[in-house]
């Protein structure tokens, strides 16, 4: 049985459209399915957390399907409260579709469904958490201070640039044209000009701290991209335990202008002030609170965050 997950407002509330094009192939192959829709995991939530709860008591593995892009994936993530009995496959169909990037999976949703089950991958991936604290949310935004990632975290600038372009209409707009790509391209240059620095400390695995001034962003990365294309993570391996970090601090801004370009192709730690490191666990202190995302989901500011992983922990089959 496979318990199907839609995401109505992927692909600019083509969603339903894109999951009925693909029904087809699970109707061939005579497989047992349901199709859930939802939006948005913060209210209410019952449907992931039921089914979990639902399977573990029946002794069953849950497979879930997902359509959806990076957003729903971590939607999906939050209300798993145990791998144990979980497979998950996910079927892309978001604006940025990092996940996909990094696990090079197939972008054509009947494609993709298709070979999930004729000539599956099978594969076990680490799960990240992050734990914030002295949290300041947005306004209308519930406390979050304990979440899971699959993809990356960061905490500063690429976090402030998936916030604004979450709330601002423009990744709507971008995606209605055709040109989702643009998205975060666009909120980065619009955050450039206004950000303002902060100093920070960042600790890897109980080792002295590192201080760093004017700080700018960190990233953990679990799988290459991030932001809709930047390759912060080039050496990221999503099932070592470990995460690639991506520190840039102390750059100026028109420095910045000529590095993001090379982030594109994994370029950019060839820049003074853009370091690499590599942590199962991390934590960093700001001198002031700063955006914090997991996934590209932001409702939570933070001075002090604890990053870990659980190495392999997550049974996806694509």
């Amino acid at each position: 049985m496979y318990e199907v997950i839609v995401n109505p407002g992927a692909r600019s509330g083509r969603g339903v459209k894109i999951w009925e094009g693909v029904e087809a192939a699970l109707k061939a192959a005579g497989a047992e399915y349901q199709v859930h829709y939802t939006k948005k995991f913060t209210e209410g939530g019952g449907i992931v957390s039921g089914l979990c709860s639902k399977y573990r008591d029946e002794g069953r593995t849950l497979h879930l399907i997902v359509f959806g892009g990076d957003g729903t994936v971590n939607g999906v993530l939050q209300k798993i409260d145990s791998f144990e009995n979980v497979i998950l496959t996910v079927i892309p169909i978001g604006s940025s579709n990092d996940l996909a990037r990094g696990l090079k999976l197939e972008r054509d949703p009947y494609k993709a469904i298709t070979h999930m089950l004729n000539d599956p991958t099978d594969l076990h991936v680490d799960i990240g958490y992050v734990h914030c604290e002295n949290e300041l949310t947005r306004e209308g935004s519930a406390s979050a201070p304990d979440r899971k990632f699959i993809v990356s975290t960061g905490i500063g600038y690429d976090a402030a640039v998936c916030e604004e372009a979450m709330n601002s209409g423009i990744k709507d707009f971008f995606n209605k044209i055709g040109l989702g790509k643009l998205t975060y391209l666009g909120v980065a240059l619009k955050q450039l000009l206004g950000m303002k620095f902060t100093n920070a400390e960042l600790t890897i695995e109980g080792e002295a701290p590192i201080r760093l001034e004017n700080l700018i962003f960190i990233a953990g990365m679990n799988h290459a991209y991030e932001g809709g294309g930047f390759m912060f993570g080039p050496e990221a391996v999503n099932n070592d335990g470990k995460l690639e970090l991506c520190v840039a601090s102390d750059v100026p801004k028109g420095r910045i202008l000529k590095i993001m370009p090379k982030a594109l192709k994994g370029e950019h730690f060839k820049y003074d002030g853009i370091d690499h490191y590599r942590a199962s666990e991390y934590t960093v202190k700001t001198d002031a609170p700063l955006w914090v995302h997991s996934d590209g989901e932001v409702s939570t500011k933070a001075d002090y965050i604890k990053v870990s992983v659980a190495k392999e922990a997550l049974h996806m089959i694509y």
